[in-house]
């Protein structure tokens, strides 16, 4: 009773400012049919920071094609080379030489650096494919935040207004003698504090559509929102399967061509630290003294290195070993993936049998509170009551719908954690 009594002297201040409370209407959401995941995700994707790594990667394709394209294996060098005794014995002998030195490409190295342009080339749309996964990734996550928030706020607004209505109802039977003024003030804190928690939830919307503007590029969602799960879940589904099921994951594609680039590397490291034979043409022009003609001839060399292997072996160690790490790196990856998406799934099912429970929960909810207007209207129990069941019944509705966007929610994670791109 004292309780009672301290809440009715606190709310005689607060209800002379509700009086200024003005009905709104909640802030809408607004769908257009010309916007479309898709089309969201390339907008996203055009500006995802990682894009910046496209130019470097593809000029360091093109740099390794010139190198895979070149007639030589190594810069060609010309030496010239002149020699005179006229600080000598000066008998007039001259002596000029000239040559072309021309690495030449090992066996099978020209066709494996060929290979690891191609690798190469192969591993950038690997790349592009994983950031649209991203973008799309963050498509999903801008788009649920804003459903989740205008359904919060439609419930918030929904409780307010039965609140207001309530108010009414109390106010027509204290002004018909039926109820003391104390009820009214009762009621009218109850609308207050629901007016306040709607207020919250219509500036958290608004905030998560300005994020999702930002973003996006776009202030209207797509009509076509909802997604179908790629991956039905079954109760033999183990985590092997998934394994199996998730192998062209971008994630994955990406690390396997980039596996791919490491294992060709690896067959170029035997070259590393080798000597390429070089092929030497050149020419002579010499003469004994002043009375000898000059003496022209052409020469041709070849120089090859004897044992390279102790020098070749630390790169082909080091290749061996990178490419083993990525390959442990795409082991982990998939069983994480594979983890995460049992878990997703695993999610899916708890929340679909706890969906049932909720919704007949609140039905018995809802038929409750209505028992209990109707005894409240009769003068069987009091209003402290009948707001505590108003509230019982609008967490009980609140509770469903929020379970049924949380399972749509659920469903688009468990397609990004599939890999599927919008």
């Amino acid at each position: 009773m004292w309780f009672r009594n301290k809440l009715i002297s606190v709310c005689s201040v607060l209800i002379i400012g509700h009086t200024s409370f003005v009905l709104a209407e909640t802030d809408t959401v607004e769908y257009a049919s010309t916007v479309t995941l898709s089309s969201l995700t390339q907008n996203v994707y055009d500006i995802h920071p990682a894009l910046h790594s496209e130019l470097a990667q593809q000029q360091q394709i093109n740099a390794n094609a010139d190198l895979a394209n070149e007639m030589f294996a190594d810069v060609s060098t010309i030496n010239l080379t002149h020699q005179n005794d006229v600080l000598g014995s000066g008998n007039g002998l001259q002596e000029w030489e000239g040559s072309l030195n021309m690495p030449l490409w090992l066996s099978g190295q020209k066709q494996l650096q060929q290979s690891l342009s191609d690798k190469m080339s192969a591993v950038l749309p690997a790349y592009q494919q994983k950031i649209k996964l991203d973008a799309s990734g963050k498509v999903r996550e801008l788009i649920w935040k804003v459903i989740l928030a205008d359904n919060k706020q439609q419930q918030a607004f929904q409780a307010w207004q039965t609140a207001l209505k309530l108010k009414q109802d109390v106010a027509a039977r204290v002004k018909a003698g039926e109820f003391a003024k104390a009820e009214l003030l009762l009621v009218n804190t109850n609308a207050i504090e629901l007016h306040g928690q709607y207020l919250l939830t219509q500036a958290e919307l608004k905030h998560a559509l300005k994020h999702y503007q930002q973003i996006t590029g776009q202030s209207t969602l797509p009509e076509d929102y909802e997604e179908t799960l790629l991956i039905e879940p079954s109760a033999d589904l183990s985590l092997d399967a998934l394994v199996e099921l998730i192998q062209q994951h971008p994630d994955l594609a990406l690390q396997d061509q980039q596996i791919e680039t490491l294992r060709t590397k690896q067959g170029l490291a035997q070259f590393d630290g080798a000597v390429n034979p070089i092929l030497s043409v050149g020419v002579r022009r010499e003469r004994g003294n002043d009375n000898e003609n000059f003496t022209n001839s052409i020469g041709l060399g070849i120089s090859f290195a004897l044992d390279s292997k102790v020098y070749r072996r630390p790169s082909m160690t080091n290749a061996a070993k990178e490419l083993a790490d990525a390959e442990i790196v795409r082991q982990i990856l998939a069983r994480e993936l594979s983890l995460t998406l049992f878990a997703k799934l695993h999610d899916l099912e708890t929340k679909q049998a706890q969906l049932l429970l909720a919704i007949e929960n609140d039905e018995t909810t809802q038929r409750y509170f209505s028992l209990q207007k109707r005894a409240f209207e009769l003068g069987e129990i009091d209003l402290v009551d009948v707001l505590r069941t108003q509230a019982l019944a609008n967490k009980s509705h609140n509770r469903q719908q929020l379970l049924k966007i949380e399972i749509k929610q659920l469903i688009a994670n468990i397609n990004q954690a599939s890999g599927a791109i919008l």
